[in-house]
């Protein structure tokens, strides 16, 4: 389980008919951390400068818990690592799988039909990465629902303090 803290931006109360404790749906935010704030050369470094400019990225959750936390809370949070890799390998490893698979089949229709010209490779191989680009974007968007119901609150902070 990876830890994360996520900051509460609505609380919604559910009924809940087979038990009178209360349940509520707490929907989170939770700011994406990148290690360039921590690295030595970030100043020189083109990754670090992107972040600087773009900034963070933030990330919406959703949970569903019986603890009543308000809205502006801080909380920290239990993220599944298994969706989260799984996620991260699908993301990564199919749509380079596809491009390989894509170049190889261009390769051999290159061979037959056009003389061996490298352009029908690429075509091939960046039309099959794009196309399972997509697939896996669909895949994602349809799993999304069972990872968010396997985030966990762990424990509340309380509200976040303004220093001035």
């Amino acid at each position: 389980m990876m830890n994360a803290l996520a900051q509460v931006t609505r609380v919604t109360e559910i009924a809940s008919p087979n038990s009178p404790a209360k349940l509520f749906k707490v929907d989170l935010s939770c700011e994406q951390q990148t290690s360039c704030n921590s690295c030595a050369s970030k100043s020189s470094c083109a990754t670090g400068q992107v972040t600087k400019a773009i900034g963070n990225k933030q990330h919406a959750w959703s949970l569903t818990t019986p603890v009543q936390v308000s809205e502006g809370d801080i909380v920290e949070i239990g993220l599944p690592e298994k969706a989260l890799l799984s996620a991260a390998a699908l993301v990564y490893l199919v749509p380079l799988l596809f491009l390989f698979l894509g170049a190889v089949i261009g390769a051999e229709i290159s061979e037959a039909m056009f003389n061996g010209q490298e352009w029908v490779s690429i075509i091939f191989g960046a039309g099959f990465a794009l196309m399972s680009g997509m697939a896996v974007k669909a895949k994602l968007r349809q799993s999304n629902h069972d990872a968010e119901q396997q985030v966990t609150l762990i424990r509340t902070l309380g509200q976040q303090l303004e220093v001035k």
